[in-house]
């Protein structure tokens, strides 16, 4: 009966979307159709579908933007997706970053290089031509897809919305597809740089063909709106000559991920422009996982803990399992609390990244494997440094769970995360204990990267990081990181900003130096302890060498229950300036008086009360910290993080403080992005480990906070996500 319904409703369906050709229409009344074109049927169904769900590639200009050549159209990529890339546009070079942040926001960054314009100052020292840096927002207000192309996409933008603004724009613009045509027209008016109307057309005539090598074409034409003559709009002298207001050219496509663009500009010049991007935001991983176990299947054992299963026989299948579904076994219990056969385990999760996908490799394991007359288990996850929430499977549920009465969702909702608790010694048996591992060694990447020194723009130092960690006394972690760099250009550079040198105390921009060393660095050494105080109550104490730069001791303090969305807490700490080698303190710090260096005693303190809120639905992160820093500067940070599927996260930063640091003749205030990404992205199978680098806009003292330790609310949460 339920085919023969499923059938006739696609026979409807089918009858609808043939509607729309007279002769398939009459075939079907003379009964030409019979039961075999079923399948036939479904294909149109399928292709419809396709249909609905078809998109024109987009197009980037020159700055990376969704648009044409210079010109920007209404259209932006997919959430998550990352781009870089190269333009040359004579008198220009453009190296260019893009990230959609969300569907409805796109951020692009330029670091613009003016050919063969010196820089006043800067030059001599080997700098090179001057340059500019820039970075734009468009947002979606209507998305061309959001009506399947019925109706024009509008976004609004601004280009060059930091740091001189020479190259500052505003506009509107819509942006309508053709798809039948394989096309795209965009319309928009402008102010500044863009003055006026402009617009822009992208059609790809081979789109449709079966020739992977040719439909990736696009012909592009623009017109438009910039007034090059105007030297208030054009700064480059060489610019200023425009022929003609229509711009035209190619883009190719390669392999879904490398754009090509070559085009004529303005009538007299040649430009050219090869980007990349990726969607590090939705990406499962580059690499299938083949190398993770399947859910645990077989074999079950559910025989009650006794003569024909003893104790150490339980624990041993309970151990295997787990380890080989990716988590150590750090205790188990046996106890009879409130009259009920319980099972209490401790473990770590070392491989998974989500919260849902702990449960879905639990849930076999505990369905195959734990007694029959056991009423109860209760599981502690430990982030491996300390326990942070547990899970009460009641029995009753899993077995129904094993005979597929219910399924894993429901399963799910009937054992929600709880705040720990601990065994009564006096009621309970231990069955097994495991020690936290003493050492541990991994060899990590070390980078640092700077731009805009006065010795040139982009200088590096690469090496390898060797860290060395473990637990004393099972419960007291400890951290050495020795660092070498193979490859640097660093060592040329001044600890100094010859055009703006930082008033404050030198509290960061003297890490120059941290970054000149030749030999192997001590980078951290400190030992931490952290302890679940229950009840959503969190504490931290550290000493010892916590970065290059700074050691000392610290605290922290944080409130973060279970199944909340908030989070708040306090920190503090009391530093030291660490010596450029060895692991001695100096008592001493620099501070510039206009060029001229003087010392002072120091004595670093920083404190911060701290208040979270993980907005879930969203995928964004927001932290706001107030009170002390390093400086002697009181403020308040304020960072928000997008974090997506696959655990590529994305942070911006600002910082208000009472300190008055002067660049260019405006007050700065810190401000830059970090990232953080998951490793297992290459890997064939899945890991917990991360990599991140973070950049202020300027190397300054204002708004600096010593590194103390990993955060705690970080730690938690990676567990929750």
């Amino acid at each position: 009966m339920t085919y023969i319904i499923r059938h006739y409703f696609l026979r409807l369906l089918t009858l609808v979307i043939l509607s729309l050709n007279p002769v398939l229409l009459f075939s079907e009344f003379c009964g030409l159709n019979t039961q075999e074109n079923l399948m036939r049927d479904l294909v149109i169904v399928n292709y419809w579908n396709q249909r609905g769900k078809e998109r024109l590639p987009v197009m980037y200009n020159n700055l990376l933007q969704g648009g044409y050549i210079n010109m920007p159209s209404a259209r932006m990529g997919t959430e998550g997706e990352l781009g870089a890339g190269y333009t040359y546009v004579h008198p220009y070079s453009l190296y260019n970053l893009r990230c959609q942040l969300i569907d409805r926001l796109e951020v692009s960054f330029n670091y613009r290089v003016f050919l063969g314009v010196d820089d006043p100052i800067l030059t001599p020292y080997g700098f090179g031509d001057f340059s500019d840096k820039g970075a734009n927002v468009k947002f979606s207000l209507f998305s061309a897809e959001d009506s399947q192309y019925r109706l024009p996409g509008v976004s609004i933008g601004f280009e060059d919305v930091m740091g001189t603004r020479a190259f500052k724009s505003q506009y509107i613009v819509f942006s309508q597809v053709f798809l039948n045509y394989n096309m795209e027209l965009s319309l928009g008016y402008g102010m500044h740089r863009i003055r006026g109307f402009f617009g822009g057309l992208a059609w790809m005539p081979f789109r449709k063909f079966e020739n992977k090598y040719v439909r990736n074409f696009s012909i592009v034409l623009e017109y438009d709106a910039t007034p090059y003559w105007d030297h208030h709009i054009e700064k480059h002298p060489d610019g200023r000559e425009s022929n003609c207001r229509w711009n035209y050219g190619l883009k190719y496509r390669i392999w879904d991920s490398v754009d090509l663009s070559l085009s004529y500009v303005r009538g007299n010049s040649v430009a050219f422009s090869a980007s990349s991007y990726f969607n590090f935001g939705a990406t499962e991983g580059i690499i299938p996982k083949i190398d993770d176990p399947l859910p645990y299947r077989a074999p079950v054992n559910t025989q009650s803990i006794g003569y024909l299963r003893p104790e150490d026989v339980f624990v041993q299948d309970l151990n295997f399992t787990l380890a080989n579904q990716g988590f150590s076994l750090l205790e188990a219990w046996l106890s009879n609390e409130c009259d009920r056969k319980t099972i209490r385990m401790t473990i770590v999760n070392g491989v998974y990244r989500e919260e849902r996908n702990v449960r879905d490799r639990l849930n076999p394991i505990l369905a195959s494997l734990i007694p029959d007359d056991i009423d109860q288990v209760i599981i502690t996850m430990d982030t491996g440094e300390f326990p942070i929430q547990e899970y009460r499977f009641d029995m009753e549920y899993v077995r129904a769970y094993r005979s597929q009465e219910i399924g894993k969702y429901e399963l799910n909702v009937l054992t929600p995360l709880h705040e720990i608790s601990y065994p009564n010694p006096y009621e309970s048996k231990l069955l097994y204990k495991k020690d936290r591992d003493l050492w541990n060694i991994e060899i990590l990447p070390k980078t640092n990267i700077l731009f805009g020194s006065a010795k040139g723009k982009f200088k590096y130092a690469l090496g390898l990081s060797c860290n060395l960690n473990g637990f004393i006394y099972d419960d007291v972690f400890y951290s050495c990181s020795f660092g070498y760099f193979l490859l640097s250009n660093l060592y040329d550079i001044n600890d100094m900003d010859r055009l703006n040198p930082s008033q404050l105390i030198n509290v960061r921009t003297d890490i120059i130096n941290y970054y000149k060393q030749k030999s192997i660095t001590i980078d951290q050494a400190y030992v931490q302890k952290t302890t679940n105080m229950g009840r959503g109550w969190y504490t931290s104490s550290a000493i010892g060498l916590f970065e290059p730069e700074y050691g000392g001791a610290a605290g922290a303090i944080l409130y973060y229950p279970v199944n909340s969305s908030w989070a708040i807490g306090v920190e503090g700490a009391i530093l030291k300036k660490r010596n450029l080698e060895g692991v001695g303190f100096t008592n001493k710090i620099r501070k510039l008086e206009g060029f001229k260096p003087t010392y002072q005693r120091f004595l670093g303190k920083q404190w911060f009360v701290n208040i979270y809120y993980d907005w879930e639905c969203a995928g964004l992160d927001f932290k706001i910290s107030a009170g002390k820093f390093l400086a002697d500067d009181y403020g308040v940070r304020y960072e928000v993080s997008r974090y997506y599927p696959s655990g590529f996260r994305l942070t911006f930063w600002y910082t208000h403080t009472n300190a008055h640091d002067i660049i260019n003749g405006h007050r700065y205030q810190d401000k830059g992005i970090g990232f953080s990404m998951p490793l297992d992205i290459f890997y064939t199978k899945s890991s917990r480990s991360r990599w991140g680098y973070g950049m202020s806009a300027w190397l300054r003292d204002i708004g600096v906070k010593a590194f103390t330790g990993p955060e705690l609310y970080l730690l938690i949460n990676e567990q929750r996500q």
